[in-house]
């Protein structure tokens, strides 16, 4: 069976990225207090109680792109959500409920994926009840976190292996089988990496336009 995959989402400067990376318990993608960082879809290969699954940040659902590339981003994200077996809806426990927290629920609401709400910012147990608010966006129980804190990091990862899909007993081992080649795509701005990746792995799988610095993450691509 394909190795299962766990989609972070959710509005601009939630700490998706920090969640990701503090998940994988390494620095893979960018983290910035400016909104938009992330654009392409960046992937990290995990394994907890046995099970391996991989888990994918995004871009922040509803930004508008400085470099007119909201649409290529959208499509990134949306081909997130459409691959999920399991969506992490990430949201500010010290912003609050917002507008754009409502958008990102609606978009949401008709998908059979099972859905966990992660409050993140949950620095302290103080927050803990302006937290609960979130309950108003209808996904089940709210869990609380914070990356800064390290909080119910062991919380989390016990929920995620609990819904991921269930190993049927005939089905062939889902241990990924280790890469023999790993190959780094460099060069200068603009001489083609991006549709050269997409190119080889015969998918939309980073964002190609003539703005240079277009990635900024560096994405791993199984193939």
């Amino acid at each position: 069976m394909s190795v299962p995959k766990v989609v972070i989402v959710g509005r601009p400067n939630v700490g998706k990225s920090s969640l990701f990376n503090w998940l994988a318990g390494r620095r893979v993608a960018i983290v910035d207090d400016k909104p938009g960082v992330t654009r392409d879809r960046v992937s990290y290969l995990m394994s907890e109680d046995d099970r391996f699954f991989e888990i994918i940040d995004t871009g922040g659902i509803g930004i508008i792109d400085d470099d007119s590339l909201t649409e290529e981003i959208n499509s990134q994200i949306e081909f997130a959500i459409e691959s999920a077996d399991l969506i992490l809806f990430v949201v500010d426990a010290r912003s609050g409920l917002m507008g754009l927290d409502d958008e990102v629920a609606k978009r949401l609401r008709y998908l059979s994926t099972p859905i966990i709400c992660v409050a993140n910012k949950t620095d302290r147990p103080l927050l803990d009840s302006q937290a609960d608010e979130f309950y108003k966006l209808g996904r089940g129980k709210v869990i609380k976190v914070s990356t800064i804190a390290n909080r119910n990091r062991d919380e989390l990862l016990e929920m995620i292996v609990e819904r991921l899909p269930e190993i049927y007993p005939d089905a062939e081992s889902e241990e990924p089988v280790e890469p023999e080649l790993k190959i780094a795509i460099v060069g200068r701005r603009n001489v083609g990496k991006s549709t050269f990746v997409n190119t080889v792995a015969k998918a939309e799988r980073m964002i190609v336009s003539e703005v240079a610095g277009t990635t900024r993450d560096s994405v791993d691509v199984r193939y």
